[in-house]
């Protein structure tokens, strides 16, 4: 899906706007620095969600409206959660704080972006990799990059947020299995934030797929992996 320049700017103000309307004091201060033009705002500007064209969003700005779904989606599943019963302990701020910021791992450094564009055409045309890793980065995974990302920004996150990030991406990311397959009441999890997260996570990625494949007008296969 190729975006215009005035079309990924328009993006770019969109979230900063919701980063304007969700936070306040200093965290917003440092959010807004964070995501300014000279720091990570021209990353979050153009990178894809991922890198593989079967997997979503591997276009330029991909990411960005990745993020918007998971922000909207999430909110709509903390609803139905709620509706069935589900105890909704975690605020609104802890959500949105985290579903923001769930792939921020995804925009590199400030020097350098994570997805580069792939220069080889053989991986390209017969695997679907459009991008790849930037090797000018250490190798980082997501959610452990999305947290020292934060943290160099002096951006606190609570247990709640912490836990939300990191368990977006379900058991798809084996490191979660000690906190989603326990076999003691007292090592299950405490907040239901992580559920909802990665629920909104996936439901958006599975659209997202959908959606490239009706612009493709192909019919639609399910691949595995959220990246």
């Amino acid at each position: 899906m190729k975006k215009t320049d005035v079309e990924l700017q328009k993006n770019y103000e969109r979230f900063i706007a919701v980063i304007n309307k969700y936070f306040t004091g200093e965290r917003l201060d440092k959010l807004l620095f964070m995501y300014s033009e000279d720091e990570l705002g021209g990353n979050l500007m153009v990178a894809p969600a991922s890198g593989n064209k079967g997997y979503h969003n591997s276009y330029d700005g991909g990411y960005i409206d990745h993020i918007f779904n998971v922000t909207k989606n999430c909110l709509k599943v903390k609803e139905l959660f709620a509706s069935m019963g589900g105890e909704i302990d975690f605020t609104d701020e802890e959500l949105i704080f985290s579903a923001l910021h769930h792939d921020l791992g995804k925009l590199g450094t400030k020097e350098e972006l994570h997805y580069i564009p792939n220069d080889s055409k053989w991986h390209i045309e017969n695997r679907g990799e459009l991008y790849k890793r930037n090797k000018a980065n250490s190798f980082m995974a997501f959610a452990d990059r999305t947290i020292f990302t934060l943290q160099s920004y002096g951006i606190k996150v609570t247990e709640k947020e912490y836990l939300g990030i990191k368990l977006t991406d379900g058991m798809y990311d084996e490191d979660n299995q000690k906190y989603l397959k326990t076999y003691s009441p007292d090592d299950k999890l405490r907040s239901s934030i992580g559920y909802i997260l990665h629920w909104a996570d996936h439901m958006s990625t599975i659209a997202e797929q959908c959606e490239l494949k009706r612009r493709e007008n192909q019919p639609f296969e399910f691949k595995v992996g959220t990246f």
